[in-house]
């Protein structure tokens, strides 16, 4: 009890609030207040909600603004984001990122478990170590080897080693695993969920399935794409996110019905969405389209594509929609897991094993969502005889996932684990590839921050601004 009061202690302390120092929305927040003297007065409930308050500020914010950038899915147009566009960044960039990752989100995921025991409320013990799960998949994508297995432990270690990124990203599919167990066995529904998931086990558990397909993909990368993983995947994706049927009623585009989403209001510095926030009040003119490769495939597979130009870019291709129902109104909804991205997994899963017909299958089903959420008018009745090779198909499917992940963190993961082999075909019929803005490589990881660098001594190596074009284990380097 000692050890769960010292870590609750801090992390309540830091989890009050959702923006920096800004204040939560009083939903977020409400039972907090009772005695913030007194820490063990939270529970469990609260608890997990500023966990999932810190996942919402980590993944829909920076790293996602990043991710999106380098994926030329967006263009750095000013100040510091225009340095990020040509690969200029630093150590110092990522202090944020960082703390957020580890002292916000994964704190308090493991305070709300401990909680969530002591109170008997194993359906949000299995939710929180779901999310645990996707949070440290993410983290360990993004950085490669990190602390895991000693990380969020303050009573243990105030510098916890650096786990390999293999182990990381197998322990995340572990806290997956493990929270899908215990919510088949305990499936009442949560009482406050701040996630599109509504609290229904049900949904929380798809999503579990999903990420797991998801880090499978990446695990499989590394050994080239065994069959025996790749049916990994395909088990785990046929259990997770894949209906095709959408949520609210045009002109909004909607998500999916089992979509993992943040949903969000009009709140400054306590809900709205953070891209709005950053785009319109914080941060105008930084991040902009400017006619950005994603913005240009999209006008090369013309009128068919129009729905989902128009959801995330401005008439003139020069910025991102934030009007409307547009993907980044104020009250716009952010995506982690689409049903998509799981569809698409399967198509590339089926694909990699010369399974032709069970990857077009997905592959239209993939198209059949995005049709039916952003408005588009894809194709979707191929069959095996509309691509030459199995490359071919391959290649189809790379495109459609480019675009399914817009402007998500995920992205960038996706990029490097297919070398960043993303192209279209223009009016002339040229084939033209994504190449990067700056010299011959594309950025590989994200820095260790400064804060880190200069505290723990566990730090696996001396950074030098090279390490940005250096390969994480995953896909294929050695560090």
């Amino acid at each position: 009890m000692k050890s769960i009061l010292g870590l609750l202690t801090i992390a309540l302390i830091i989890s009050v609030t959702f923006l920096g120092c800004n204040k939560l929305t009083e939903s977020y927040i409400k039972g907090y207040e009772d005695d913030p003297l007194l820490p063990s007065s939270a529970p469990a409930v609260k608890i997990f909600a500023g966990a999932q308050a810190a996942f919402i500020e980590f993944y829909e914010a920076f790293p996602s603004q990043l991710a999106a950038v380098w994926a030329q899915q967006a263009t750095g147009a000013d100040r510091q984001f225009a340095s990020f566009d040509v690969y200029n960044i630093t150590a110092n960039d990522f202090s944020n990122d960082w703390f957020l990752a580890y002292t916000r989100v994964l704190t308090n995921l493991k305070i709300a478990q401990a909680k969530a025991q002591e109170e008997g409320l194993l359906n949000i013990y299995g939710a929180a170590k779901i999310l645990e799960g996707i949070h440290m998949g993410t983290v360990a994508a993004l950085w490669g080897d990190v602390p895991y297995s000693e990380a969020a432990q303050p009573e243990k270690t105030l510098t916890p080693k650096y786990d390999n990124q293999i182990d990381v990203y197998n322990a995340a599919i572990a806290a997956i695993d493990e929270g899908i167990q215990v919510l088949t066995q305990n499936p009442a529904s949560l009482a406050q969920d701040l996630y599109s998931t509504g609290g229904s086990t049900a949904k929380w558990i798809k999503a579990g399935y999903s990420a797991k397909a998801r880090y499978l993909m990446h695990l499989a990368r590394k050994d080239n794409y065994p069959a025996a993983v790749l049916d990994q995947v395909i088990q785990a994706a046929l259990n997770g996110i894949t209906s095709t049927t959408r949520t609210g009623t045009p002109p909004a585009a909607g998500y999916g019905a089992d979509d993992l989403v943040f949903t969000h209001g009009s709140t400054y510095q306590g809900n709205m969405n953070l891209w709005y926030s950053f785009l319109v009040q914080d941060r105008s003119g930084y991040l902009r389209a400017l006619k950005c490769f994603a913005v240009k495939m999209l006008g090369a597979r013309g009128t068919a594509e129009s729905g989902r130009f128009n959801y995330y870019f401005t008439a003139d291709s020069n910025d991102l929609r934030t009007t409307g129902t547009a993907a980044y109104a104020v009250n716009a909804y952010f995506p982690v897991i689409r049903a998509s991205e799981t569809l698409l997994l399967l198509a590339e899963a089926y694909a990699r094993k010369n399974d032709l017909t069970n990857a077009v299958n997905y592959l239209n089903l993939a198209k059949t969502y995005n049709n039916n959420i952003f408005g588009t008018t894809l194709r979707n009745n191929y069959t095996t005889a509309d691509f030459a090779t199995q490359q071919d198909l391959l290649q189809e499917i790379f495109n459609e996932m480019y675009l399914s992940l817009m402007h998500q963190v995920e992205v960038f993961n996706f990029l490097r684990r297919i070398d960043y082999q993303i192209q279209y075909r223009d009016a002339t019929g040229q084939v033209v590839r994504l190449t990067p803005k700056r010299g011959d490589q594309f950025p590989q990881r994200l820095f260790y921050p400064q804060s880190e660098v200069s505290t723990n001594p566990n730090i696996p190596w001396i950074q030098t601004a090279s390490d940005l074009y250096t390969k994480t284990r995953v896909n294929g380097g050695n560090k």
